[in-house]
């Protein structure tokens, strides 16, 4: 958690706007945006994020980069995620 507040810490204003969330059974796909204002240049970032769930809690949070390699890890494929994703 410390890492992701120092990471929150070098912009004035930022905002992270969910794209799409995947239902991968006991994990979630979650492909975001993180838009950053501030110190320094401005942060336009897409990311992926999985959480793994257990008993109605995350248990685990893995970070990609690539969108690709983040449903590989689920065992999806882009046309699969594709059927099951939802709309932010």
């Amino acid at each position: 958690m410390r890492v992701w507040e120092q990471l929150r810490e070098t912009w004035d204003a930022d905002t992270v706007e969910p794209i799409s969330f995947i239902d991968g059974g006991d994990r979630v796909v979650v492909r975001m945006v993180w838009r950053g204002v501030g110190h320094g240049p401005d942060l336009n970032m897409e990311v992926t994020q999985v959480y793994t769930v257990r008993k109605g809690k995350i248990r685990t949070v893995e970070f990609f980069w690539d969108h690709a390699e983040a449903l590989e890890a689920v065992g999806l494929s882009e046309q699969d995620a594709h059927w099951r994703s939802s709309p932010s």
